[in-house]
């Protein structure tokens, strides 16, 4: 322990444990009243929390777990930022959105969990290769409980840290106990530390109860990383001394392990340990704790008055464009921020010099050139990764082998596998990193090899990317490429038309191209958004759609329909291969004088264009909606259910829907067509319709 003498760093230890604990007794008490709504404790895990956020530099980035409380401190959120987030207030980094320990600003190096255990491990990850790809020396300290590392996501992060060495130190605070589950139940080696070198990096056991011990461990592991040398496994074993939360009475802990563990209590022996060895003989500690107990007693009153949020707020901020740009208080706040979008962009650009230099880069096609619908795609990736050094596309085989489907063919050449970034098999890793990556102001491009594949990272996009802004404000802007529906018989694993699933859940956009413009127009269009975009391409159009490649500037609004055939009869919604077989159903009927067909392709889903399908019902008085996507619970239903309630009176008969069939999407293309929609299946829907 010879590096932890120096008197202020003792003192800068004491004042953060002692506050620590001051804030969970006032806490616990105010819950116990029914003052505070709840609480997580951490009485047990202090050394844990104070020594490791202590043995970072100012820059540093920290992503804390709901028992960070004295990392919290440490890193300079302030008594009133607790407090305002315990209680809820409108002042609070969460506007009353989310709960307890989940605060850290828009702007600043500390990052807002979520609940759902590993996915922030993935995002450290994102935010350690931003800053190692611009050059910078920052280090990532995240956290993890004992139980968290039964996830497969956190094995992602730290398969994907290992891989690319980045500068991440990972603390497993090892408290015994995932809520009422024990180790042993919980994994089957010996130590959690026994995982470092299988992940590519070197890991310790520390007793996480002598904060000593932890924060030379963790400067070791910091110094180490900054060096470029690497990422770190740290257990720091502990004990959580009250419940999972106040309403957890811990009956299932035997009471010998509590005795035991008491006796270990961080402050206590840390205290004792100054006592014993005369090491801060100026300190009057007893002035010292009744002077911090009065600040947090101070700090909750306050937070107690504060302003609730108004109730209309909880209705705005999901997407950039409905943000109300309130900012929470921190006016008492001395935590670092996060390098500005100016200096990002500095940064990124001389990254992308650096990394271009004796690389060449072909031109793309002049506009007008006929390219197919994946050329088209190709093409704007390049134009981004070209004229926006912020741009980084990650995926499995995206660089030499050019992707699944070549739509990165020849970019890794050109711009370099720092930003053409093949990754190990690992949706979550992919997706989780390219939230840390936006979060850091890059502008990452995810592929999923299939649209089917996504749902291996469901979590880190609807709990995840998706709440960031809501809950505190931090914009999210990331693309995710999925390659969805069937027509080409890839079977019930590779033909996944998703978008209602991403349609119910806030905060991501979902855009469907049909045609080379829409291509490039809504790829262009969805890179530069401030929020996640899910872009499903048409697998079946890759090579099949061709047309002129727009101008570079081309972009599609996000949320405007485009009017593929004018018609006065009825009104067909569509998207994506549904397009061509209402353009084929309205053509035929016109060629037979049944009927003159409107055909809309809605291209966004969401946001989607009601105003476009309600002039025209206004018009055509007749409604079907034909998507590839199964029936039950498709998107049609809430185009379908939207205009039942809001064009009643325009319609002459009922809204009809042509959809996909309840069920996996079979390989064998005759059993495919009996289960998607046909050009014959619009057809009888339309005539149907028209004879109303």
């Amino acid at each position: 322990m010879h590096e932890v003498q120096d008197p202020v760093l003792l003192e800068h230890l004491l004042r953060h444990l002692l506050t620590a604990r001051a804030v969970e007794e006032r806490c616990i008490r105010m819950v116990k009243q029914g003052i505070q709504p709840k609480f997580f404790s951490a009485w047990g895990n202090e050394a844990t929390a104070v020594g490791t956020a202590a043995a970072l530099d100012r820059d540093d980035v920290l992503v804390p777990m709901h028992r960070s409380l004295g990392a919290h401190l440490v890193r300079g959120h302030s008594l009133d930022e607790i407090f305002l987030q315990a209680f809820l207030k409108d002042d609070s980094h969460t506007r009353g959105r989310d709960t307890g320990l989940h605060l850290g600003a828009a702007g600043t190096n500390i990052i807002g969990m979520i609940s759902p255990l590993g996915s922030m491990n993935t995002v450290a990850a994102g935010i350690a290769m931003a800053e190692q790809l611009m050059g910078q020396e920052t280090v990532v300290l995240a956290y993890i409980g004992d139980g968290g590392t039964s996830t497969g996501v956190f094995h992602e992060a730290m398969n994907f840290i290992g891989v690319r060495q980045l500068p991440v130190v990972t603390v497993i605070e090892n408290n015994q106990w995932a809520f009422g589950t024990p180790n042993e139940l919980q994994f089957g080696c010996e130590t959690l530390a026994d995982r470092g070198p299988a992940y590519g990096m070197p890991s310790v056991r520390i007793d996480g109860t002598d904060v000593r011990a932890v924060y030379e461990a963790t400067k070791e592991a910091v110094h180490r990383a900054r060096a470029g040398q690497g990422p770190a496994l740290i257990e720091s074993l502990t004990m959580r001394m009250r419940g999972h939360a106040e309403h957890d009475d811990m009956a299932y802990v035997p009471d010998e392990m509590v005795d035991e563990w008491g006796q270990r209590d961080p402050v206590t022996q840390y205290l004792q340990w100054l006592r014993d060895g005369n090491h801060l003989p100026e300190l009057d500690v007893d002035a010292l704790r009744a002077s911090i107990e009065q600040e947090v007693l101070e700090a909750s009153d306050r937070a107690r008055a504060a302003s609730d949020p108004n109730p209309a707020s909880a209705l705005t901020g999901v997407f950039h464009e409905t943000a109300d740009g309130k900012k929470p208080d921190r006016s008492n706040s001395s935590v670092s921020v996060a390098p500005t979008s100016e200096v990002v962009g500095e940064r990124a650009a001389e990254t992308a010099s650096r990394l271009g230099e004796g690389r060449t880069v072909e031109p793309i096609p002049t506009p007008g050139t006929e390219v197919s619908y994946i050329d088209a795609i190709r093409h704007c990736l390049h134009h981004h990764l070209q004229s926006d050094p912020r741009t980084v596309l990650l995926g499995q085989d995206i660089g030499l082998m050019g992707g699944a489907f070549r739509a990165t063919r020849g970019l890794s050449e050109q711009f370099g596998p720092q930003r053409v970034v093949d990754t190990p098999i690992s949706e979550g890793a992919i997706i989780g990193g390219c939230i840390g990556l936006a979060i850091r102001g890059l502008r990452p491009v995810a592929e999923m090899q299939f649209a089917d594949f996504v749902c291996s990272t469901f979590n880190e996009l609807v709990n995840n990317a998706g709440t960031f802004r809501y809950r505190i404000g931090v914009g999210v802007p990331m693309v995710v490429r999925l390659p969805s529906a069937g027509g080409i018989g890839a079977g019930p694993f590779h033909s996944l038309n998703p978008e209602a699933w991403f349609a119910h859940s806030p905060g991501l956009k979902v855009v469907v191209p049909s045609t080379v413009e829409d291509a490039w127009g809504l790829l262009n269009t969805a890179i530069d958004d401030e929020d996640p975009v899910l872009f499903l391409e048409q697998k079946y159009y890759y090579r099949r759609a061709k047309g002129p490649l727009p101008d570079p500037e081309h972009r599609v609004p996000l949320g405007c329909a485009r009017k593929a055939r004018a018609g006065k009869d009825a009104t067909v919604v569509t998207w994506g291969v549904g397009l061509d077989r209402s353009l084929e159903a309205a053509d035929s009927l016109a060629a037979r004088g049944v009927g003159d067909v409107e055909v809309l392709d809605l291209r966004s889903i969401v946001p989607w264009d009601k105003e476009a399908i309600s002039q025209s019902v206004r018009q055509t008085s007749r409604l079907l909606v034909v998507h590839e996507a199964r029936n039950t619970c498709g998107f049609g239903s809430e185009i379908a259910a939207w205009a039942a309630e809001e064009l009643f009176e325009w319609l002459d008969a009922p809204v009809r829907r042509v959809t996909g069939a309840d069920v996996p999407t079979p390989s064998h293309k005759e059993l495919e067509k009996v289960t998607t929609p046909q050009t014959p299946d619009v057809i009888a829907a339309l005539e149907e319709l028209l004879g109303w």
